[in-house]
């Protein structure tokens, strides 16, 4: 993956995953809402959360993965900071 995409907590994207089994390869995606955003560089992660079939889960992704084809932003939203008291 060349061009990474400005990636911030609060974003919905679609991870395009490589997965080999065998001898065939195919591409599986991962939709959900960035959690978390880690690192600088080569070294940057992000979580994702989302929900397949009423569960909560969360992944995470090194961006600079040789197995990641492809993220696509979906809904760009500010998300909300919270008040401290």
């Amino acid at each position: 993956m060349d061009e990474q995409p400005a990636l911030r907590e609060g974003q919905y994207v679609r991870i395009l995953q490589k997965i080999t089994d065998a001898k065939k390869e195919r591409t599986v995606s991962f939709q959900g809402k960035i959690t978390k955003v880690k690192g600088k560089g080569l070294n940057r992660m992000i979580t994702v959360l989302a929900a397949l079939e009423g569960v909560q889960v969360e992944r995470i992704f090194p961006v600079s993965s040789p197995t990641i084809s492809k993220i696509e932003l979906l809904v760009v939203k500010e998300s909300k900071k919270t008040k401290r008291k």
